[in-house]
């Protein structure tokens, strides 16, 4: 089966993360659920043994988001995270934890295990679905990538929340490019967004993405996450 080429992993990939990016540290200011951006989230990702792994300053939080959302009050209020950079990079052009079962069939049956018609084990599987599995393939709908994010945090008043403006600019290539904050863990944040103090902190945070996989199907609810979290690390500096 024909694998996505490197410049539609690149662009896909590219595409992806800008849109993760902006929803996700949008979230993050308005103290919103972040439930949604993490594999948790997927019944199949989480039967397949998938499950987020979330770092903070070298601390394990564990693999509960409600851990991390529990971590974040600490930060008081108000807190807004903006966009300067990212770097992305794909990591498996196919991704096979947890995918649909169906998916799977058609999978072996075009490599050369099963047949398409049921014959020596099979599923079954019809032309049209092999060859809408092949189509999500090349097109690079089962890839997973890495997002390597860096920016500002700031506690406190006397700034503009991020989220209301444009979103971030990000250079498309192999490796794209645009900045981000996250959250530092400490007391002094949280005094400083109590009072009228502002503090800013610099950050990096990377991240792990995989195929939701509830998203991808047919007549999947709206607004689901394409890409959901499976590793995150944090490290404010």
């Amino acid at each position: 089966m024909a694998l996505p080429t490197m410049e539609t992993q690149a662009k896909v990939a590219s595409e992806a993360a800008q849109v993760f990016i902006d929803h996700y540290y949008e979230a993050l200011t308005r103290r919103r659920p972040l439930g949604p951006f993490y594999a948790s989230t997927s019944p199949r990702l989480t039967s397949a043994g998938v499950k987020p792994d979330i770092s903070i300053n070298g601390r394990f939080v564990g693999t509960e988001v409600s851990a991390y959302e529990e971590l974040l009050k600490t930060q008081g209020e108000p807190v807004s995270y903006d966009v300067g950079s990212f770097d992305v990079q794909p990591v498996n052009p196919w991704y096979r934890a947890g995918e649909p079962e169906s998916t799977s069939s058609i999978s072996a049956a075009l490599a050369g295990n099963t047949t398409t018609n049921g014959a020596g084990g099979g599923a079954g599987a019809t032309g049209r679905d092999a060859t809408a599995v092949a189509a999500t393939l090349r097109n690079g709908d089962r890839m997973s990538f890495a997002v390597q994010v860096s920016g500002t945090v700031r506690y406190g008043r006397g700034h503009v929340a991020t989220g209301e403006g444009g979103p971030a600019k990000a250079v498309v290539d192999a490796a794209t490019t645009t900045t981000i904050i996250a959250p530092a863990v400490g007391g002094t944040a949280a005094a400083a967004a109590d009072g009228h103090e502002l503090l800013e902190k610099d950050f990096n945070e990377s991240f792990l993405l995989v195929p939701h996989w509830e998203a991808w199907g047919r007549n999947a609810p709206k607004g689901l996450r394409k890409w959901v979290i499976v590793s995150q690390n944090f490290r404010a500096l």
